[in-house]
């Protein structure tokens, strides 16, 4: 009995240490566990941590997939582009570009544009009646809010002078795009510097001091080859009709621009313009001008510079063309041939050149309303108005497009193998703002120090001699395009050519030239001109 009482015992104590025994394993086993979990997890939990503060602390963001259409030069590669490259890393993007043909942008565009699958970043290049129709269509994302409150950078850089060409005065003069501002140097015309030395002249500061160079330059064989086959200019209506690097020399105003009465006059109707085309008729009767500058079409006079067959070309010419290949090329027709840069024509007496000079939009940035990515397309965008940004665009990098960059003078030293490079990698179309954030040059033209020479010493030269005056066109009033294109339709402009053309290659007289302008010219603009009158615009 106590023997069967003894093993009865026995198994129970036996059955709760055994329990026991499972409990402490399955305890032992559970701390195990949470230890192996803990120390697997930990460090990984400490290097996300660590990764988390990392990005943060750099500002970083999860790459996107921007896609972007942009109007550039044909030389220009996008494909394994490392200035791209580089842009990707800055901005953590990772940017599919489409570049179409330059001179077939606007085609693609259109069509992009109706496409109904458009690009997070467009470049819009049109502040006029398509850009306008994008807008009111809502294919443009509107900017105002995003502008204030996300864009450092373009609210910083850019002023309302500059943004009204890029508001929609119908739409709440709201904001669907930003401009893209140059900083140009200074306006200048270019001359054979060694025509002039060839003849014992000085370069020209007024309208009867270049008349009289050109007038040399035709006739007395400045090049010294024996033959009657020069001529000193050729007015190019087509780029440089009532340009701003002769008409200062008349006191010529922009039509937006009052007197100092206030009045707002048509540039055909003030007391300059007269002068002036009595000006160029005289030259082109005494032969000093080329006797088919009424045929020229586009840049063809930079043809005919190049040509070596003119003293100086003016359309559109700054400090940066004398060492531009675009004027430069002349040196291939005759190496000797030397240029100097000459100020905008001004008025007797004066020492100084007014030039009225406008914003310089260059085109303009628009972001799809559509976007997937619209607070990343905006950054990039804000980001696109640092000198950063547009240093690398246009400059490149260091050891791949120059050998060095001087921030002061903005020169970047270039090998020949760089200059190729940076052909390839680098353009000005390529920015989204063409000047640094303080308005001034982004770069100064040139790969060596000869260009740079030359470039500094027409720049300081004209630069003395020069007043710029900052004015607002009259394109920005709203309605008044509406009236132009009314005007246009009307075929005044074209009889305008017409008898303008008669008048200087003396085909008319001067009475029945003036009996034009006064009696239909004029007041074919008396509403263009009362837009103006009513807005307002330039006066103080």
């Amino acid at each position: 009995m106590q023997d069967k009482n003894f093993r009865s015992l026995l198994t129970t104590f036996l059955i709760v240490l055994l329990v026991f025994s499972l409990m402490a394993c399955t305890n032992t086993s559970s701390k195990d566990t949470s230890q192996d979990t803990n120390q697997d997890s930990n460090p990984q939990n400490n290097e996300q941590a660590s990764t988390e503060d990392d990005e943060s602390a750099n500002g970083s963001e999860e790459v996107v997939t921007l896609r972007m259409i942009i109007r550039v030069n044909p030389e220009y590669v996008v494909e394994g582009n490392p200035i791209i490259e580089e842009l990707e890393k800055r901005t953590n993007t990772n940017l599919e570009i489409e570049a179409p043909p330059i001179n077939n942008y606007s085609d693609r565009l259109n069509i992009v544009m109706a496409s109904g699958d458009l690009p997070d970043i467009i470049y819009l290049g049109d502040m006029g009646t398509l850009y306008r129709n994008w807008a009111k269509d809502g294919l443009l994302l509107k900017l105002d809010e995003y502008f204030e409150k996300s864009m450092p950078n373009a609210k910083k850089v850019l002023t309302e002078e500059e943004l009204a060409f890029t508001r929609i005065p119908e739409l709440d003069n709201g904001l669907y795009s930003l401009p893209r501002v140059q900083t140009k140097p200074w306006d200048n015309i270019i001359y054979r510097k060694d025509w002039l030395e060839a003849l014992g002249l000085e370069v020209p500061t007024t309208p009867k001091e270049f008349a009289e160079v050109m007038l040399a330059f035709a006739k007395n064989d400045p090049d010294g080859n024996g033959q009657d086959d020069t001529y000193g200019w050729s007015y190019n209506r087509a780029m440089g009709h009532l340009h701003r690097n002769l008409i200062g020399g008349f006191n010529i105003r922009p039509n937006s621009v009052p007197d100092e009465n206030g009045n707002y006059e048509l540039m055909q109707a003030q007391e300059g313009y007269m002068q002036f085309v009595d000006w160029l008729r005289e030259m082109y009767i005494n032969g000093a001008m080329d006797p088919e500058w009424y045929l020229t079409k586009y840049a063809e006079d930079d043809e005919k510079w190049n040509a070596g067959k003119l003293g100086a070309v003016y359309t559109n010419k700054i400090t940066e063309h004398m060492t531009s290949p675009t004027n430069t090329q002349v040196k291939k027709t005759n190496p000797k041939a030397e240029l100097v840069a000459g100020p905008p024509l001004r008025p007797e007496g004066k020492t100084v050149s007014d030039v009225y000079y406008p914003p310089q939009i260059w085109g303009n940035w628009g972001i799809s309303a559509d976007s997937e990515h619209i607070e990343r397309a905006v950054a990039f965008l804000d980001y696109g108005y640092t000198d950063e940004c547009n240093e690398l665009l246009v400059i490149g990098m260091e050891g791949v497009t120059y050998t060095r960059f001087d921030p002061k003078t903005r020169f970047a030293l270039r090998t020949p193998e760089q200059q190729e490079a940076a052909a390839k990698y680098t353009s000005t179309y390529a920015s989204i703002n063409f000047q640094t954030q303080d308005k001034g040059l982004l770069f100064v033209p040139g790969g060596t120090e000869e260009e740079f020479n030359t470039f500094m010493q027409a720049y300081e030269e004209i630069g003395k001699q020069t007043h710029r005056i900052t004015y607002l066109p009259e394109t920005i009033i709203p309605g008044i395009r509406e009236i132009l294109v009314k005007i246009e339709d009307s075929g005044i402009n074209t009889r305008y050519q017409e008898y303008e053309t008669k008048y200087i290659c003396g085909q008319i007289s001067r009475e029945e030239f003036v009996n034009f302008i006064q009696n239909e010219y004029i007041p074919a603009y008396e509403e263009y001109m009362n837009a103006i009158r009513e807005s307002g615009i330039n006066k103080k």
